[in-house]
């Protein structure tokens, strides 16, 4: 008697569960470098930097946030910890920097 096997979330993580971590790691480290580098950005311009080196220091240290988060996403156990800290961390850190920027007006 032939013994065939299936796919089991026993045998391994199932293929939708990959894609939706390497979903997390690129688009959610994206939203997150991207809040990372508006709130850095405004918040050194706000310190007194010109304008142009806050946003190349913003851009640099938004690089590094990504490098970060990237292998954090795929290495956590908690896939929607995941999801929800860098779509979240994202989304407050682009709206503290929208209202910083509102402020500084």
């Amino acid at each position: 008697m032939s013994r065939t096997t299936t796919p089991s979330s026993a045998h391994g993580p199932s293929r939708l569960r990959v894609a939706s971590r390497v979903g997390a790691a690129v688009l959610g480290g994206y939203a997150f470098a991207w809040g990372a580098v508006a709130l850095v950005t405004v918040l050194l311009f706000a310190a007194g930097l010109d304008f142009h080196d806050a946003e190349f220091m913003g851009a640099l240290l938004g690089l590094l946030a990504y490098l970060v988060v990237f292998p954090w996403a795929i290495a956590t156990a908690r896939l929607g910890r995941a999801w929800a800290v860098l779509l979240a961390g994202g989304a407050v850190m682009t709206g503290a920097a929208s209202l910083l920027q509102s402020m500084l007006a």
